[in-house]
């Protein structure tokens, strides 16, 4: 945990004044975060994961200049005192940010979704130039990507006891691996994607986005990788009645919201039809990969626990198959 001490010693390294109250940020799972108010102003201090290699840490810090050099909202890293963009303090690198002031994303206020949408699209034309692109990596919501997952569960469900919704899965994932093949992936526009869009990284005040925040885990990808993203976790509708409350998704989309946000995207960075085609696909792979992964996660479960988290990203996936109509897009590139 990050604490008061740890955020001092870091502190020492930069000419920002008294340190007068630090306060642990409630979120963030990747690297740990303090809220630090000092005599000066108003900082984020972060420290990063002991994995976090430099050249991570490189590319984070190119595209944060790059972003503010185009006027992007997003938060400006804090020079230490040599010039270094961070400090190794007991063998883990600390970095200090701007503090961005603003409200938390309010699903009940239109705006935010279409806001949520719009920032995307400004964020992945402003880096379609970026010349700084790390190594590809797999890609990480490609229909093939579940094969694996539910081989794993098959061969540790020794009972046969999750047989039926396994071999559902199986049946799925190779129907959509037939919308998507892994050639069509590849050719869909791909940018450095900022890789984990939920609603702690969007920052607002009233009804505009003040700044989009948190580069750690930044990659190239298929650019709606992003959009899939903010689908899931910024659209998301009532939860139903007769919900699974052990999976891991509150329930489906809300229509209305799926396409404010896809408005706001669209207008700025219009989808090709291959994206909107292959949209769909990738939804639905979120919602089932993320319910074989809890399933992966709890291998000390009843089965009965299991039988009814796999059942969850069945009922998902039947109800966008019900709803065709829901991540359509109008005007499509």
């Amino acid at each position: 945990m990050l604490t008061p001490g740890d955020v001092k010693r870091a502190l020492q390294h930069y000419d920002l004044g008294t340190v007068r109250s630090v306060r642990p940020a409630s979120h963030g799972v990747v690297n740990e975060t303090a809220f630090v108010e000092t005599s000066s102003g108003r900082y984020v201090v972060r420290r990063n994961q002991r994995a976090t290699g430099w050249g991570r840490l490189e590319l984070r810090h190119q595209l944060l200049n790059w972003l503010r050099l185009r006027a992007f909202p997003s938060p400006r890293l804090i020079p230490a005192r040599n010039g270094d963009n961070a400090v190794e303090v007991d063998g883990r690198v600390f970095e200090v940010f701007t503090f961005i002031d603003g409200d938390e994303f309010n699903i009940d206020r239109p705006a935010h979704i279409s806001g949520t949408g719009s920032i995307l699209a400004r964020y992945h034309r402003t880096v379609e130039d970026f010349p700084y692109l790390p190594p590809p990596e797999a890609p990480r919501y490609n229909p093939g990507s579940l094969l694996g997952l539910i081989e794993r569960l098959m061969q540790r469900d020794l009972m046969g006891e999750l047989s039926e919704p396994l071999n559902w899965y199986d049946r799925r994932a190779a129907h959509l691996r037939a919308v998507l093949p892994t050639e069509a992936y590849s050719a869909l526009p791909h940018v450095l994607i900022h890789g984990d869009m939920h609603r702690d990284n969007v920052i607002f005040r009233g009804d505009t986005v003040a700044a989009l925040i948190d580069f750690d885990q930044v990659t190239v990808d298929a650019r709606i990788v992003d959009l899939a993203d903010a689908l899931v976790d910024f659209t998301v509708g009532a939860t139903p009645p007769d919900w699974f409350p052990w999976g891991v998704y509150a329930g489906p989309l809300d229509q209305q919201r799926a396409a404010l946000l896809l408005e706001g995207y669209h207008t700025i960075a219009p989808l090709t039809s291959a994206e909107c085609k292959a949209l769909p696909v990738l939804v639905e792979v979120i919602w089932l990969q993320g319910n074989l992964r809890r399933v992966l996660g709890t291998a000390d479960a009843e089965p009965d626990y299991h039988l009814e988290v796999l059942q969850q990203g069945r009922r998902l996936s039947l109800w966008l198959q019900e709803h065709p109509d829901v991540l359509a897009v109008e005007g499509q590139a």
